[in-house]
């Protein structure tokens, strides 16, 4: 929790206020990163593999501004939710 909140701070000192820091990063209370049923995945290639095969998995990508961001959110094989605008519009 401690480094979600240390990321949240970055956030905010970049994005000049906590309300547009929550568009990319949440509060540690909130973060599915915490819980461990998120993660961020780093190289282009595996984005766009999981965006076409991450239902397979129950891995869904959740926000339209971070391709990058997948978590659980259905029963492998189901039909993904659509992504959410960005991180505090949910």
């Amino acid at each position: 929790m401690r480094y979600q909140q240390s990321l949240l701070d970055v956030a905010i000192a970049h994005y000049g206020s906590e309300a547009d820091a929550q568009k990319w990063v949440s509060t540690p209370e909130k973060s599915t990163h915490v819980t461990g049923k998120a993660a961020d995945i780093g190289a282009r290639a595996a984005d766009l593999w999981l965006r076409q095969h991450g239902n397979r998995y129950g891995l869904c990508q959740m926000y339209a501004n971070e391709m990058w961001h997948y978590e659980l959110a259905s029963a492998p094989g189901n039909i993904c939710p659509g992504p959410i605008a960005d991180a505090s519009a949910g």
